[in-house]
């Protein structure tokens, strides 16, 4: 499983888009492979 990543649905938008832009620059390849994330931290 390649990850997953769960947004609340109560959560900002605007937050949950920069969380997800954060993960993807912070992140290596394969780093997240195998786990569930949930944002907003």
């Amino acid at each position: 499983m390649p990850g997953v990543v769960k947004a609340s649905l109560d959560a900002p938008i605007g937050q949950v888009i920069e969380d997800i832009f954060v993960l993807a620059e912070c992140s290596h390849e394969g780093e997240l492979e195998g786990q569930v994330l949930y944002l907003p931290w």
